[in-house]
């Protein structure tokens, strides 16, 4: 790692989870703040400026896709990663698509060190026909 450690911005609603996600990443070396909705971290954002975006899709306040977008429209360069127990939520992921919004989906629950090669980027994951990543 650099100088300046990787900003990761986690947005979860569910504390356990979160705090799993910020302690995971904290001992690997990077910068993390953590938002348990979509409030949250809008606010966030704009003042910590993370490199990557590790957002659930279902949040109780703001879907991870909404969030995603605005957060993209001030951070061009944020890398984002959904994360998803279910992938209901397609329709929005194909809206994203037809915009030109390619974001990476990773399934949940994930093991930690599926999550760690994700975010180093040595998934082996791919790209599917419709565009988006999807990571099993």
């Amino acid at each position: 790692m650099s100088d300046h450690p990787v900003r990761i911005l986690v947005v979860e609603d569910e504390a356990v989870v979160l705090h799993t996600l910020q302690l995971i990443l904290k001992q690997h070396g990077y910068d993390v703040r953590g938002a348990r909705d979509g409030a949250e971290a809008l606010t966030v954002a704009p003042e910590f400026r993370p490199n990557i975006l590790l957002c659930d899709i279902n949040l109780p306040d703001i879907d991870g896709i909404r969030i995603s977008l605005d957060i993209k429209k001030t951070l061009p360069d944020c890398r984002v990663i959904l994360l998803s127990g279910e992938i209901t939520s397609t329709e929005l992921l194909e809206e994203a698509e037809s915009h030109g919004h390619h974001f990476e989906v990773l399934a949940k629950p994930t093991e930690p060190q599926q999550l760690l090669r994700v975010i180093a980027g040595h998934d082996g994951s791919h790209r599917d026909p419709s565009g988006i990543h999807r990571v099993k």
